[in-house]
């Protein structure tokens, strides 16, 4: 990983990224690429724009074959309203944008944005949805059962997942890229990473 930091933000990229960004270039045409990453970069705007008003200091910015992740400083000490509010606000951005942009007569770049919102709120742990949805499991059941909120949310994950991939095969969806991001997720989710 290199990192490197500026205006007190670390930038790290993974080695993972550039992999998935050639394999990306190699299976999208030039302007599905730039939406997807315009879509993804609004997202972790809306993240760092939410931690700015509620005064949390992001720490690092991560490029990886999961995406752009934005982590804040000390995230155990941040209100839990606060937290929700910084976990909702990229999925919100691309789906705010995905309504504006299909008004605006660009389908394709509604589509990139409303794509990502929905992924982000997947229950996994490595989403935004999952995320939140992990906190506040582990709020409820922390002092009774602190293994049931990660429990709960893998199981509910390979529901989702199962769900999620037999629709896309009864709707005839052949998609490679969502197709690797679900097995993805799946393996980060069952491996614990």
């Amino acid at each position: 990983m290199i990192c490197v930091r500026v205006f007190g933000l670390t930038l790290a990229v993974d080695f993972t990224a550039p992999a998935l960004l050639a394999l990306l270039s190699l299976m999208l045409q030039q302007t599905a690429l730039l939406r997807t990453l315009a879509a993804c970069l609004l997202h972790e705007c809306a993240h760092l724009l939410a931690m700015a008003l509620t005064g949390q200091k992001p720490a690092m910015l991560r490029l990886s074959a999961a995406g752009m992740l934005l982590h804040m400083q000390a995230p155990a000490l941040c209100p839990a309203g606060v937290f929700a509010a910084i976990l909702c606000a990229g999925p919100a951005a691309n789906l705010l944008a995905a309504g504006l942009l299909y008004l605006c007569g660009s389908p394709e770049s509604a589509a990139a944005n409303l794509s990502l919102a929905l992924f982000n709120l997947l229950p996994c742990r490595s989403t935004d949805g999952g995320s939140l949805l992990y906190t506040l499991l582990e709020q409820r059941f922390i002092r009774t059962n602190p293994e049931l909120p990660a429990k709960l949310l893998r199981i509910l994950f390979l529901l989702t997942a199962g769900a999620l991939a037999w629709a896309m095969h009864l709707a005839g969806i052949r998609n490679p890229s969502l197709r690797g991001m679900l097995l993805f997720m799946l393996a980060a989710e069952l491996t614990g990473s």
